[in-house]
């Protein structure tokens, strides 16, 4: 098994915020080259989780409950709309504000993009039984709620 700079030798002094960081950054690789197949980035698949099973909702919105700036929705839902898997439409009450919403496509291809991540989930939890898998969740969640920063009342971008 290889081992990463940060958890090499199992050293015990090594920052464990070093640790995390650098397991994070090498499972979202493996996450981020899983979903490389469809020609879209984890960010696509954050946005189209966001929206499976809401109501629509404003470009605004969406950017803030996703930690992402609003610059950055943007062109991640012109991909989308190009793609046909959400639609975006001016609302009715304020015309100014963008209302986004997930199409049948959209949910078919973030369905595709479960079963994608799911062969990174695989390498991430190679040799890991159930338990650990429940408990290393469990400690991760404990951990990011130790050092997600709220801005405007939302939690730290989720990619």
């Amino acid at each position: 098994m290889r081992k990463s700079p940060a958890t090499k030798g199992n050293r015990p002094d090594e920052p464990l915020g070093f640790v995390i960081a650098s397991v994070g950054h090498a499972a979202a690789q493996a996450f981020e080259a899983a979903l490389s197949e469809a020609g879209l980035h984890p960010r696509h698949f954050a946005v189209l989780r966001g929206l499976k099973g809401r109501e629509a909702q404003s470009q605004q919105q969406l950017a803030e409950s996703l930690g992402i700036p609003a610059s950055r929705i943007v062109g991640l839902l012109d991909e989308l709309v190009k793609r046909g898997f959400v639609a975006r439409r001016e609302s009715e009450a304020d015309r100014r504000v963008k209302l986004v919403t997930l199409l049948e496509a959209g949910r078919t291809e973030l369905g595709r993009l479960v079963v994608l991540a799911g062969r990174s989930e695989k390498q991430v939890t190679a040799g890991l039984t159930e338990a650990d898998q429940t408990e290393l969740r469990r400690l991760l969640g404990i951990v990011y709620d130790n050092v997600a920063v709220e801005v405007k009342q939302t939690r730290a971008r989720v990619w």
